[in-house]
């Protein structure tokens, strides 16, 4: 199955059903977002859901998707999130509960009918970005175990993931700007009573060109506990040289 341009349309939420309450949980009806957000002006988001053959190819990003018998899941209903205009699409998956992946449209195959199980540093391959390595959060104090899908939400016509990392209460953002060359990527921890933790691989930490809150130590972003909050990540998925060459 491929990415295409063409709008889609927001699927009805999939909540698992748990015996533990998440504050503000709630549950969106099945329709297109019709409103662009106030944080994306003017841009409109697209949002489905999609089966995908499993793409990952490093190991530490593949563990949250190994079976018993050591056989790997592929993504099941995966959040595909783009802009009408967008040459991006972001792929955020319920398993892992990460975004794992950034795809270039452009150089995606209309008629595949799988992506390329090919890496991203391949130019061929319409992965913009992969997951590498464990969940961002999986070196703060309390983040232990898989992630655990709760459920999510549409903030502003933005979807936000609701999840647990051991004991952390975690609420992540996901849009896109300008001309749907620039992402944001806003982490929440509820309550937090540490500063968090968030590793990148080396090339997302190449991309990003901002962080509203935290200090940078190579590939990891060290947030106080009274910003844990709310932190905002900028990437620049397209530098202006290669934007205007693209346009």
């Amino acid at each position: 199955m491929t990415l295409t341009r063409p709008k889609i349309l927001l699927s009805a939420l999939m909540l698992g059903a748990l015996g533990v309450g998440y504050a503000g949980a709630e549950e969106s009806p099945g329709h297109e977002v019709e409103q662009p957000s106030s944080l994306s002006v003017p841009l409109l988001l697209d949002i489905s859901r999609l089966s995908l053959k499993n793409f990952l190819e490093d190991k530490s990003a593949l563990e949250a998707y190994r079976r018993p018998d050591e056989t790997i899941d592929d993504l099941e209903d995966a959040f595909t999130i783009g802009a009408i205009r967008g040459r991006y699409a972001l792929i955020w998956d319920a398993t892992a509960c990460r975004l794992v992946g950034v795809v270039d449209l452009k150089r995606s195959q209309p008629d595949a009918e799988a992506f390329p199980q090919s890496g991203a540093k391949n130019q061929t391959s319409p992965y913009h970005l992969l997951a590498e390595g464990f969940h961002p959060l999986a070196g703060s104090l309390g983040a232990f175990g898989k992630p655990l899908y709760f459920g999510f939400r549409i903030v502003d016509g933005i979807p936000e993931f609701l999840y647990y990392h051991g004991a952390l209460r975690v609420e992540e953002r996901l849009w896109l700007e300008g001309d749907g060359y620039i992402l944001k990527h806003r982490f929440t921890v509820k309550d937090s009573e540490n500063a968090i933790l968030l590793r990148f691989p080396e090339s997302w930490k190449a991309l990003i060109t901002g962080a509203s809150a935290g200090t940078w130590n190579g590939q990891t972003l060290s947030v106080p506990v009274e910003d844990a909050a709310e932190v905002v990540l900028t990437y620049n998925l397209l530098p202006k040289s290669e934007r205007e060459e693209a346009d």
